[in-house]
């Protein structure tokens, strides 16, 4: 017993040795930037993101000041004591001055770019899908969406990694697969919330977290996820791709919807080669105009909103964003360059230099997230380092 305690104690060491060695490494990868590199900054409304800080400081407040926000080991930002002092200046500027909000950001917020070796990230898109749902089983309504099974349960692996599953005879083994789920794995549970019309719709609302059903009697539902069954999850696009089915150029939301109404022999069996499902709930007096609570416990913002890897980026933070977008009926993408929030995690967003945009709700939140597969610039504005002993910035701080 004692050689075995031993064991993972030095197991241990050499774990943690590592991994502070590890976050060393990344944190020497990021460097601060001025303003001026900042594409776009002077042009930005700084009224509306101030608005957004505030509710995003709101939030950070309610948590424990030593609370763990993400991010690389050592970077500023990354507790919420970080961001106290500045969220309680935010609180005092006039929002009706944009120049006074403007010297806000810049006296207590410093850019960080993420290596100078990488130059460009990635910038995706997402949304809140609108679907025809009922809440009975009916002739066109025959696809269910399942709220969490109360034996689904996740536990702490030995190295720190969160792992799902259920207990059968006395062993924790992994939970069902997407396609054992679509065989009846979970009939007679009673787990059933609300019914689709297919199996498509339903796959792309578990890529996007949260949907709105749109009832029979013009009613609205807002589901938001719930958990999943921890299953790995391969991206349909990537099975596609190697399947020989479709070239990696030609991959949206909108390919991938017409690939598998056009093969409904396959599209069933290539869905559930993505093993990863996920369960949802019902929101109740939920107010229609904003967008589904993201991780961070805030409602998503179309446009200011977005999910990264809290990995590499705390949540919470801003960040500076230079990317193109589409333009309705125009061929050609327009130059987009704003600040937007750390507010969400996302299932396939991995790395410093990878986020995922949250466009909004409805077919023209969908219309952008479908087309949006961009290189992108990403800075992120972390608080400076200096006393707050007062809440007083001194004059001299560097822009």
């Amino acid at each position: 017993m004692k050689r075995f305690v031993r064991a993972i104690s030095i197991s241990l060491g050499i774990c943690l040795t590592a991994c502070v060695q590890e976050g060393q490494e990344k944190l020497s990868e990021f460097y601060p930037v001025s303003y001026q590199v900042l594409q776009g900054w002077n042009q930005e409304n700084h009224s509306q993101i101030l608005t957004v800080f505030r509710q995003t400081c709101r939030q950070i407040r309610k948590l424990p000041s030593i609370t763990y926000l993400g991010g690389v080991s050592g970077l500023p930002g990354s507790q919420t004591k970080d961001w106290i002092p500045v969220c309680i200046t935010a609180e005092q500027i006039d929002i009706k001055q944009p120049l006074q909000v403007k010297n806000f950001f810049e006296q207590w917020l410093q850019p960080y770019q993420y290596s100078y070796r990488i130059q460009k990230g990635k910038v995706t898109g997402y949304y809140e899908p609108e679907i025809e749902g009922s809440t009975v089983k009916t002739g066109n309504y025959q696809v269910p969406v399942y709220t969490r099974p109360n034996d689904l349960k996740a536990r702490k692996t030995v190295d720190g990694q969160i792992q799902y599953g259920h207990m059968q005879n006395n062993q924790f083994i992994p939970y069902y697969t997407r396609a054992e789920i679509d065989r009846g794995a979970l009939n007679g549970k009673n787990l059933e919330i609300v019914w689709l019309k297919n199996s498509a719709d339903l796959f792309f609302m578990q890529i996007q977290g949260s949907g709105r059903i749109l009832l029979p009697d013009g009613k609205i539902l807002r589901l938001a996820y719930a958990g999943k069954n921890g299953q790995p999850y391969t991206p349909l696009g990537k099975i596609l791709i190697d399947k020989g089915y479709m070239n990696s150029d030609a991959i949206n939301i909108y390919s991938l919807r017409t690939w598998l109404f056009n093969h409904p022999d396959q599209a069933l069996s290539l869905m559930e080669e993505n093993k990863n499902y996920v369960f949802f709930k019902i929101l109740n007096n939920q107010i229609l105009d904003e967008g589904p609570k993201g991780a961070f416990g805030v409602s998503l913002s179309a446009g200011r909103s977005a999910a990264v890897d809290k990995k590499w980026i705390p949540l919470g933070i801003p960040l500076w964003i230079e990317t193109l977008m589409p333009e309705p009926g125009h061929q050609d993408k327009r130059s987009w360059k704003h600040m937007v929030f750390a507010h969400d995690l996302g299932g396939d967003i991995h790395g410093m230099n990878r986020l995922d945009l949250f466009t909004g709700w409805g077919k023209t939140a969908e219309w952008y997230a479908g087309l949006m597969n961009e290189k992108g610039k990403i800075y992120l504005l972390l608080p400076r380092q200096f006393s707050h002993s007062n809440q007083s910035v001194p004059a001299s701080v560097k822009r």
